[in-house]
């Protein structure tokens, strides 16, 4: 304390860069190049501004408010960025979910990355997304709108991703996967074939028996219903009909 008495000039910079940087904020919060002129909204969004910005100071609007006000219009977002562009322009940017698989509740409906569920339900499941199913036997209630930490969803999310990059699947579409119980996890093939494996732990394992059952598969040609790969041998079943 003594040495900056018998020194005060930090102290005298410190005020005077306060002091201008100050003065540069009041100065920016009303000149008017940096009234704004127009707020940038893709043409396909539904989101409405409570007020209007035209008109306003770009430096007065609460970006992070607005884009909380936003976003409670339509939670089902990922988020809602708002952008200052300077010097008279204001971007609002939604930020979708994007689905990867689809879950039953009501009706079918889309899920995204996160186990968040998209509001978009149809009564037939879209065939373009997974079919994610089991959860009505684990006790698990799908909520639309919410997303899903619980561990069972979480499971399916994680065992879908492993599938879709599996090298023995790599020809093969997966259409539906069943987690009902996740110590013999089950998944379908082309909406024809039902795999039967084990845990989630197990996989890579089961996996490799099912690459050596396709294997095995092409050089006796089969029409399979099912493979169980629990077993050291893979056991094939023959479609019926």
């Amino acid at each position: 304390m003594s040495w900056l008495i018998r020194h005060p000039q930090p102290l005298i910079v410190v005020a005077l860069l306060s002091l201008v940087g100050w003065g540069l904020s009041d100065y920016a919060r009303h000149v008017g190049a940096f009234t704004i002129e127009r707020v940038q909204l893709p043409a396909d969004a539904s989101l409405k501004l409570r007020e209007p910005l035209v008109g306003k100071n770009i430096w007065q609007v609460d970006i992070h408010a607005l884009a909380s006000e936003l976003k409670r219009q339509q939670p089902w977002l990922k988020d809602v960025r708002v952008v200052r562009q300077l010097p008279n322009a204001i971007r609002i940017d939604p930020i979708p979910r994007f689905p990867i698989a689809q879950v039953r509740a009501d009706a079918w409906y889309p899920m995204d990355g996160e186990g968040f569920i998209l509001p978009q339900g149809r009564s037939a499941p879209d065939g373009r997304l997974v079919r994610l199913v089991g959860f009505d036997r684990a006790g698990v209630a799908l909520r639309v709108g919410k997303e899903h930490p619980d561990a069972r969803v979480q499971l399916a999310l994680r065992v879908m991703r492993r599938l879709q990059r599996a090298r023995p699947l790599v020809s093969r579409r997966l259409t539906e996967l069943n987690v009902a119980d996740p110590q013999q996890l089950r998944f379908v093939l082309d909406g024809a074939i039902e795999i039967r494996c084990g845990s989630e732990g197990e996989l890579e394992a089961h996996l490799e028996r099912l690459q050596a059952a396709f294997k095995a598969m092409a050089r006796h040609p089969v029409t399979a219903g099912y493979i169980d790969v629990r077993f050291q041998e893979p056991v094939v079943s023959p479609r019926v009909g």
